[in-house]
């Protein structure tokens, strides 16, 4: 077939490179879901930090139902997500994963009356408004990195980001409020 250039030298095309944006900005990234989760859905909901969802919520890797194999990388954070069999499960069969089996494998956070979803993300976002955001961005760095480093390489990430952290107006901050027993007051640099 004759399939345009850009295509030939990405496939999956900019769909597939807003899964990897959503893992690679500076925040944290919260889903809040409700009905079909599905395809490239799926992919971008389970590449974000964490997911609340109401009870009408299902998850599908619906691609294998039209003869597709999966993409947005889904077959990568799948089995990071929930368990191995799980992903098997899901991107062979295309089975439909109903709210409560969702929370059950993993593959939400926490499930929340059905209109809640977007609150209850935004009331757990607030926890971040205010926080020492260099920390939570390298923190949320080495989570996805330790998935495919070895343990000495990520004590020397942690080690030279400690260093970093420290001069930071937070990390005193943080410790001078911990040792007069009081909220601490982060500016986010």
């Amino acid at each position: 077939q004759n399939m345009p250039r850009w295509q030939r030298k990405m496939p999956a095309g900019p769909i597939a490179d807003f899964t990897n944006w959503i893992i690679e900005v500076d925040k944290p990234v919260l889903a809040a879901l409700h009905g079909p989760v599905m395809g490239a859905g799926l992919g971008f909901a389970l590449a974000c930090d964490r997911r609340f969802a109401e009870p009408d919520t299902i998850m599908c890797a619906a691609m294998v139902r039209l003869g597709f194999a999966p993409d947005c990388g889904v077959s990568w954070l799948l089995p990071r997500v929930t368990s191995r069999s799980t992903a098997l499960r899901m991107v062979t069969t295309g089975d439909v994963l109903p709210a409560d089996e969702c929370l059950k494998e993993g593959l939400i956070d926490e499930l929340v009356e059905k209109g809640e979803a977007l609150d209850r993300a935004k009331e757990y976002a607030k926890k971040f408004a205010h926080g020492p955001s260099v920390a939570v961005d390298l923190a949320r760095r080495f989570v996805h990195k330790s998935l495919t480093a070895r343990l000495d390489e990520m004590l020397e990430y942690e080690a030279v980001a400690a260093v970093l952290s420290a001069h930071t107006h937070d990390a005193p901050e943080g410790t001078a409020a911990f040792v007069e027993k009081r909220k601490p007051q982060f500016k986010g640099h």
